[in-house]
């Protein structure tokens, strides 16, 4: 078996971190994972804004939170305010997917986030790929939010990745091989 498929076989969704930072040099491989993903007609319509200042972070989880009081979705909302409000985790990275949009946008923004995954567990980081923060950039403060990371307005949240050393272990899940199809 290839390091490749290791990795990726054992790769499983990290929510609690250490205080660790990442250092510099993991910082730059995570970005040329980022940056090697394909896209679709070689578009390259991307952009990969890496977080590692807490109060941005902190500002992105508060207008999630802001977005899911004003849904009035309580429910959901419990569920944040029940881990601190955190939906980054307290990961000392947090890397948001934007893209200009297309029919292959998040297409093109999941195999990226895919690459970010597994090359964190390669430099034995730990990860949790994130949807959450796409309600931060539904709600009004929004365009004003995505001016303070330098992200042009015509581009669109796709997907997130919290990222770095692992304070717990988890077992990858199960396969259940009734998904797969065979003809």
């Amino acid at each position: 078996m290839t390091a490749t498929i290791e990795t990726m076989l054992a790769r499983s969704s990290i929510r609690a971190y250490t205080d660790e930072k990442l250092t510099d040099e993991e910082i730059i491989l995570l970005k040329k994972a980022a940056l090697s993903a394909p896209t679709a007609m070689n578009r390259n319509d991307q952009r990969f804004v890496f977080v590692t200042d807490g109060a941005v972070i902190s500002k992105v989880e508060q207008e999630v939170i802001a977005g899911v009081k004003a849904k009035g979705d309580t429910v959901f909302l419990e569920r944040i305010l029940s881990r601190g409000g955190k939906v980054a985790y307290d990961a000392p990275l947090l890397v948001m997917i934007f893209g200009k949009p297309s029919r292959y946008a998040g297409i093109d923004a999941g195999i990226a986030v895919q690459n970010l995954a597994l090359a964190a567990k390669s430099l034995e980081l730990g990860s949790v790929i994130l949807g959450m923060p796409s309600i931060a950039f539904e709600g009004p403060g929004a365009a004003e939010l995505q001016k303070e990371l330098g992200v042009e307005p015509e581009f669109g949240f796709e997907i997130a990745i919290a990222i770095g050393h692992p304070a717990t272990e988890k077992t990858p899940h199960e396969w259940d091989e009734s998904h797969i199809i065979e003809l």
